[in-house]
C-alpha cells in the first residue's frame, strides 16, 4: 500500500514539477531581472547580487509547491495543476500583449480609474483563458495533464532562453561593466551649514508658479516666512523634466540631441563653463554638497572633482538585505504580470529599492519616506560647523511631484492635494530657515527657492525666490523679470563675491520682453524610437519639442496649445 501511495505520489510530482517551475520562474526570478536589464542604472545593486538570491528563491518555492501539491487527492491535485498553469499562461499573455505603459517606477501616481475599461477586458480574458484550462483538464484528465507538462515546458524554454539573452546582453554591456563604478550621494553633512558663509539652494521638484498662485489661495499666509526674498514670478526652467534640467542648471551646458546622454554629460560636466565655475567657487572657499537619494539623471562620475558628497562605492559601503530586496523584486515580477485590475496594489517604486540596499551610514534624508529630512530637522535641527570653509548646498527635495503626499504643516499625507504639499514644503523651507536664524547664520546666507522644472503639460514655469546676503525687508518684493536658469551660475557667482561674465538674473528688469525657449522629452511615433541610456531596452521618448515664446506664462501656454515651434530627434532617451 505504501508503495502504491509513493508511486502515486511520483507521477504527481512528474506532472507537477514543470507547471510549478514555471510559474516559479516567471514570478521570483524572470518577470524582475527582465526590468533590472533594462533598467540598471536605476539600481544600487548589480545583477549578481539580484540573481543569486532570486534563484535560491526559485528553487525553494518550485520544490515547495511541486511537494505540497503532489500531496493533494487526485481530482484537487487536476484542478489546481490546471490554475496553476493557467495562472501561467496568464501571466505570459498580459505581459506580452495586455500590459499598457507600466510607468516609471518613480512613485508618481497613477490614475488608475481612466484604465476601467482596459482593466475590465483584462480581467474577463483572463477569467477566459483560466476557465477553458479547467475545463479541458477534466474533459481529458490524463491527456491534459500531459498536454500541460509539456506547454509547460515550452513556455518555460522560451523564457529560460530569453533570460539568457538579456542576461548575455546586459553582462557585456556599459550598464553592467559601469557596475563596478558605481557613485552616490551621501548624507553626513546634509544638515550641516558652515559658521563661514552659506549658499543655499532648495530645489524643489515639479514646482510651477502656477501652484504657488493656487496654494496661496487656500494658505494666505504661506510666503510670510519668505518676507527677505525677491520672487521672480516669470522663470523659464529652460528644459521639462529633472533630466537634463538640473545637468543643465549645475554646467550651464545645453542639452545636445545629436549625441549619446553619456557623451553629453562628459561634455557638461568637463565643459569650460563647468570648470570655470567650480575651480572659482573653490578659490572663494565654498565647498558643494548636493543632497538628493536618486542621483542617475546626474552623470554623477564626471561630477566627481566637484561635489564634495559624492563617492564611489566600495561593497563596503552597503549592505544588501537580501530578503528584502527579494520581496521587493518579486512584488516588482507581479506588478509586470498580474491583470490590470491588481497593479495598483503592487507597483513598487524605486525608492523601495534603496531601502534594501540602505548605505552604510550617510543616507541622504528625503522627504520621500515619511517626510524622514523634515523629521530630522525638527527633532535635530542643523548644526553650525567651525573652519571647513563656505558652503554651497543644494537640497533636491520632492516637492509637488505627484503623488501629493504631504499636509499644509509638512506631515505625510498620502490623500493631500497640490496645495496642501506647495505649503508643506514652505513649511519645511522655513524651518529650515528658522534654524539658521537660531544659529546666527540667516543675515549672511544667500538663499535660492526654485524648482527644476514645472508641469509637463499647462504650467511649466517654475517659481524662483531669492534672498542675498545682508538683505532684510518687511514685505517679499516680487518681479516679473524674464529670468531663466541659464542666468543659475552667474548669479551664484555674483553672489559669492566673484568677477563674472555669465549672465545672471540681474540682467533682466520688470517688463522686459524677452524671447526664451523651454523643451520637454516627448513620444511622437513619427520618429523613430531609440535606445534607452545605460540599458540594453529601448528608450520611451523619441524626441525633444521646443516651444519659444516672447512674455510670460501665459504666452508660453499660448505656445504650447499651438505646438511646438521645433522637434528635435533624439539620439538616445533617458526613460
Amino acid at each position: 500500500m505504501a508503495q502504491k501511495a509513493r508511486a502515486r505520489y511520483a507521477r504527481r510530482w512528474k506532472y507537477a514539477l514543470l507547471p510549478c517551475l514555471l510559474i516559479s520562474f516567471m514570478y521570483c526570478l524572470w518577470g524582475s531581472m527582465e526590468v533590472f536589464t533594462g533598467n540598471a542604472s536605476n539600481f544600487r545593486f548589480t545583477y549578481f547580487e539580484a540573481l543569486l538570491p532570486l534563484l535560491a528563491l526559485t528553487a525553494a518555492v518550485t520544490l515547495t509547491l511541486t511537494s505540497l501539491v503532489s500531496l493533494l487527492r487526485k481530482r484537487v491535485f487536476t484542478f489546481v495543476i490546471a490554475l496553476i498553469f493557467a495562472l501561467a499562461l496568464c501571466s505570459y499573455v498580459q505581459n506580452m500583449f495586455l500590459n499598457l505603459d507600466l510607468g516609471l517606477l518613480d512613485g508618481e501616481k497613477t490614475d488608475w480609474s481612466q484604465y476601467r475599461t482596459h482593466g475590465l477586458i483584462n480581467l474577463l480574458v483572463w477569467l477566459g483563458l483560466t476557465a477553458a484550462t479547467v475545463t479541458v483538464m477534466f474533459l481529458f484528465k490524463k491527456r491534459a495533464r500531459r498536454a500541460v507538462r509539456a506547454a509547460s515546458a515550452v513556455l518555460l524554454a522560451v523564457q529560460v532562453f530569453s533570460f539568457g539573452i538579456v542576461s548575455v546582453q546586459h553582462l557585456t554591456s556599459e550598464a553592467h561593466t559601469e557596475r563596478e563604478a558605481t557613485y552616490v550621494l551621501t548624507g553626513n553633512q546634509q544638515y550641516d551649514v558652515s559658521a563661514e558663509g552659506n549658499v543655499i539652494v532648495f530645489l524643489l521638484d515639479y514646482y510651477s508658479n502656477d501652484y504657488i498662485d493656487a496654494a496661496l489661495k487656500q494658505y494666505p499666509d504661506m510666503l510670510r516666512p519668505l518676507h527677505d526674498f525677491t520672487y521672480y514670478d516669470n522663470c523659464d526652467p529652460v528644459y521639462i523634466g529633472t533630466f537634463p534640467s538640473v545637468v543643465h542648471m549645475l554646467t550651464g551646458n545645453a542639452f545636445d540631441n545629436t549625441i549619446t546622454i553619456d557623451e553629453w554629460f562628459r561634455q557638461s560636466w568637463e565643459g569650460e563653463t563647468a570648470r570655470s565655475f567650480y575651480r572659482q567657487i573653490t578659490e572663494l572657499g565654498y565647498k558643494f554638497n548636493f543632497f538628493d537619494s536618486n542621483n542617475d539623471y546626474f552623470g554623477i562620475r564626471y561630477a566627481e572633482p566637484y561635489v564634495e558628497n559624492l563617492r564611489r562605492l566600495t561593497h563596503s559601503d552597503y549592505t544588501v538585505r537580501y530578503g528584502r530586496l527579494a520581496r521587493v523584486m518579486t512584488q516588482l515580477a507581479a506588478y509586470r504580470y498580474a491583470p490590470h485590475a491588481l497593479k495598483q496594489y503592487l507597483k513598487p517604486d524605486t525608492f523601495s529599492f534603496y531601502s534594501a540596499v540602505p548605505l552604510n551610514g550617510g543616507e541622504v534624508e528625503t522627504c520621500r519616506n515619511q517626510n524622514s529630512f523634515y523629521n530630522k530637522l525638527l527633532r535635530d535641527g542643523l548644526r553650525k560647523v567651525e573652519g571647513d570653509g563656505k558652503y554651497f548646498v543644494i537640497e533636491f527635495l520632492k516637492g509637488t511631484h505627484p503623488p501629493y503626499h504631504l499636509d499644509a504643516d509638512g506631515m505625510p499625507d498620502s490623500n493631500a492635494t497640490l496645495e496642501e504639499t506647495a505649503a508643506g514644503y514652505m513649511t519645511i523651507v522655513a524651518a529650515y530657515l528658522d534654524q539658521l536664524q537660531q544659529l546666527g547664520l540667516y543675515d549672511d546666507a544667500t538663499i535660492i527657492i526654485t524648482s527644476d522644472h514645472g508641469d509637463k503639460e499647462n504650467s511649466m514655469q517654475v517659481m524662483y525666490f531669492i534672498k542675498e546676503a545682508g538683505v532684510r525687508r518687511d514685505q517679499m518684493a516680487v518681479s516679473s523679470a524674464p529670468i531663466s536658469h541659464n542666468e543659475l551660475l552667474g548669479t551664484l557667482l555674483f553672489n559669492m563675491g566673484a568677477q563674472t561674465d555669465l549672465p545672471t538674473i540681474y540682467d533682466f528688469s520688470d517688463g522686459q520682453l524677452r524671447e526664451r525657449t523651454v523643451m520637454r522629452n516627448y513620444i511622437d511615433t513619427n520618429y523613430p524610437y531609440v535606445p534607452k541610456y545605460h540599458s540594453t531596452a529601448t528608450g520611451t521618448h523619441t524626441v525633444m519639442y521646443a516651444y519659444t515664446y516672447t512674455g510670460d506664462r501665459r504666452e508660453l501656454r499660448k505656445q504650447f496649445r499651438r505646438g511646438p515651434s521645433e522637434i528635435l530627434p533624439l539620439t538616445e532617451s533617458f526613460n
